[in-house]
């Protein structure tokens, strides 16, 4: 099962209605619409082989985060809020029933539930759309290594995932997020994602342009051979002021998702 949030009432200000899906247990996006770097998206999907047009996401909000990111327009509440448990195929079912071709599972913390993906994938695989991209987001800091099994097993072609690069030095790191960060479990959790094949792309939110320099000096010292694949595909997030900014903060932060391994 998975735990879905919906959309909070500080996101509604920012959230078309007509967007909006089962009352606001899910919502549409369109990525062209959005702009801040998320449209990118598409034309990193046709890259990978995924096909044309990928612009419209349905959009599925997972409990938990183990950060806590001062500008995150999802907020507090659409993370740590009230949620419904659902299994992979009430999920892909109400995919289906949208004109969307991306099934994007973000979070919080999304990575958290990597252990559910596999099931997730293989229900896409048997009962989602003729045409289909599974997205989701890897923070590299979710508490542990990423178990290289489970890395293999969805490392599926028809998924493309966005790596999240939040700081790039101690300080960027606590200013970006109010969390510690640690670099030694993020290039481990690079290096197992390089070995397993996974298909992602790396994208930047709050680094300063010297952190990026630094963050690919390592990169190519890591991972030569793909180090000019990852810088053509990475890209900037702006911190856009939605207007739900205001109300991040409005409930407490924390708690130990339920049900994580």
């Amino acid at each position: 099962m998975f735990p879905v949030v919906p959309i909070s009432p500080g996101q509604l200000l920012d959230v078309r209605p007509e967007d909006l899906l089962d009352g606001g247990l899910f919502r549409t996006c369109d990525t062209y619409r959005g702009g801040g770097g998320y449209d990118q998206f598409p034309r990193l999907a046709a890259a990978h082989g995924l096909g044309e047009g990928h612009h419209r996401q349905f959009v599925v909000q997972l409990y938990g985060c183990t950060l806590d990111c001062a500008y995150c327009y999802v907020t507090r509440e659409g993370v740590w809020g009230a949620m419904t448990s659902l299994n992979s195929s009430m999920l892909v079912k109400a995919f289906n029933e949208t004109n969307a071709t991306v099934f994007h599972l973000m979070g919080g913390a999304p990575a958290l539930y990597m252990p559910r993906w596999p099931e997730l994938l293989a229900r896409l695989e048997m009962e989602g759309r003729a045409e289909w991209v599974f997205h989701s987001d890897l923070i590299l800091n979710e508490g542990r290594p990423y178990n290289l099994a489970l890395l293999k097993a969805i490392a599926n072609p028809r998924a493309l995932y966005a790596v999240d690069i939040k700081g790039w030095s101690p300080d960027e790191y606590a200013r970006n997020t109010r969390r510690p960060g640690d670099p030694f479990l993020m290039m481990e959790n690079l290096r197992r994602l390089e070995a397993q094949g996974v298909p992602f792309y790396i994208t930047f939110t709050g680094v300063s342009q010297v952190h990026q320099i630094r963050f690919w000096e390592t990169y190519a010292k890591e991972f030569p051979e793909t180090v000019s694949l990852r810088v053509a595909e990475s890209f900037s997030i702006d911190i856009l002021e939605y207007d739900a900014q205001p109300h991040v903060d409005d409930v407490p932060w924390g708690g130990k998702p339920t049900g994580v391994q």
